[in-house]
């Protein structure tokens, strides 16, 4: 089969079936630690509704006293919701961060679209809004109710920088059929 006959195929086969995808809904948030030494004040790290029947979002606000580049690492750790409690699931991201904020598809496109558009990230005051997970990410996760464990921190020297936490649910999107 030639490579044209197969896209066609895939394609049709798309049109034809439902494409399911991933929504993840935040619920809350936390900042569990964060480093006086690196960031200034009290960060602010909550989850809103963007209207009355809109998509849930989450905003982060926080000052930086120096420079972050690809020196800081960024550990992502998924956690099921299992017999009450969390347990430490195995999907897990570790990242630097400005491949994660200039590269990533998923997570790096919602920090772009918040506001967070350069990395290295400068000293200075930064409002995240708005960030919303409506991608079109595949629906193979093992679990529905979770949550989501951020470090940011730096190799060399060792030290934390923050971390928070964010509790979430992940649904199964079929995409709404028009109806003629």
């Amino acid at each position: 089969m030639s490579s044209t006959a197969s896209v066609c195929v895939f394609l049709l086969w798309m049109i034809v079936h439902d494409n399911h995808c991933l929504r993840i809904i935040p619920e809350r948030t936390d900042i569990v630690y964060y480093n006086k030494t690196y960031i200034e004040d009290t960060p602010t790290f909550n989850v809103r509704r963007s209207a009355r029947k809109g998509d849930y979002v989450v905003n982060l606000k926080f000052e930086t006293k120096v420079t972050f580049g690809n020196e800081v690492l960024v550990d992502i750790v998924f956690y099921q919701f299992l017999n009450n409690e969390f347990k430490r699931s195995f999907p897990e991201m570790h990242s630097k961060l400005c491949d994660l904020i200039n590269d990533d598809p998923y997570i790096g496109d919602s920090v772009r679209e918040a506001g967070l558009k350069t990395c290295p990230i400068v000293p200075g005051k930064y409002a995240l809004m708005n960030i919303g997970f409506n991608r079109m990410i595949p629906s193979v996760w093992p679990f529905e109710k979770g949550m989501v464990e951020f470090t940011i921190r730096l190799d060399d020297p060792k030290a934390i920088i923050g971390k928070g936490q964010l509790i979430t649910t992940f649904r199964e999107d079929r995409p709404k059929k028009k109806h003629e």
